[in-house]
């Protein structure tokens, strides 16, 4: 089970580094298998905009980018052919570590460039063969560490749940045993459901017909949704476990099962026969 550290840090404060942490948890019982430090080869990777873009005077193939980074401009050569004006994207400084090596300014075709404009590919975080450079929203700030636009500077915890611990089956589960470990106060915040007078029962009827293998099903009807994507913390959090995002409603299912240990699914209502599970 991977769960990412920060998620540890909303029911538990602690404050160790991922070496002594996986060490403390697995001699207080909790198997860790490892710890992917994200980001660690990353470095001097910033975000940056395009303020004019004019063709390389001996390569058709190639433009030369006039890129800020806010108190800083820089110009870089580059083959890509999605860029334009006003783009922010993530730019590789000189002397910057990518996961495939050192970024250094030199000259292209004759062209001074003073770095490198990256894909999803080159900072090794593509889950698709990248096309051109990773184009990052509008509201992006620039001149800031890619790492933590991304959520790249993450630490992946991968534990080892052995069978006779079904209760670290979950999120929540995993921290009680980060605050036992730590001696520290171990803090869950109560849900808050709004609810109406609605009596679920006219939209939606629920029979059980073997208490041995299903002692409990519950159903709750939930009005005016609009399918469309989760939160960006939410996604990268599912992501961190190793689930890929879909939409705000199958996310939400995700995200309760990782957390509370608890299956969950959704349907819509108009396809369920009868109006009955």
């Amino acid at each position: 089970m991977k769960v990412p550290m920060s998620w540890f840090l909303d029911y538990v404060d602690i404050d160790a580094t991922p070496h002594d942490f996986a060490a403390a948890l697995t001699m207080s019982g909790s198997m860790v298998e490892g710890v992917d430090e994200q980001g660690g080869n990353i470095l001097n990777v910033v975000t940056g905009k395009i303020l004019e873009i004019t063709p390389h005077p001996d390569a058709d193939k190639l433009v030369v980018c006039k890129v800020t980074f806010g108190n800083e401009d820089v110009q870089i050569v580059t083959g890509a052919t999605n860029v334009f004006v006003g783009a922010v994207i993530p730019v590789a400084k000189d002397g910057s570590t990518l996961p495939n090596g050192k970024i250094k300014k030199g000259k292209l075709r004759g062209v001074e460039s003073c770095g490198m404009l990256c894909s999803e590919e080159e900072l090794g975080i593509a889950t698709e063969p990248a096309h051109g450079i990773m184009i990052l929203p509008d509201s992006t700030p620039i001149g800031k560490d890619i790492r933590d636009i991304l959520g790249l500077s993450e630490n992946i915890v991968e534990f080892e749940i052995t069978s006779n611990r079904p209760d670290c089956l979950s999120v929540i589960g995993l921290a009680r045993e980060v605050a036992a470990t730590y001696d520290k106060p171990f803090n869950v915040k109560e849900p808050v459901v709004t609810e109406t007078s609605d009596d679920v029962n006219s939209y939606v009827s629920v029979e059980v017909n073997d208490y041995d293998i299903c002692p409990r099903y519950m159903a709750r009807v939930v009005k005016n949704v609009k399918i469309e994507p989760s939160p960006e913390w939410m996604q990268k959090r599912l992501a961190h476990c190793g689930i890929r995002p879909i939409n705000n409603i199958v996310d939400i299912t995700n995200y309760v099962l990782l957390e509370y240990g608890q299956p969950l699914h959704a349907f819509d209502i108009k396809t369920i026969n009868e109006n009955k599970i």
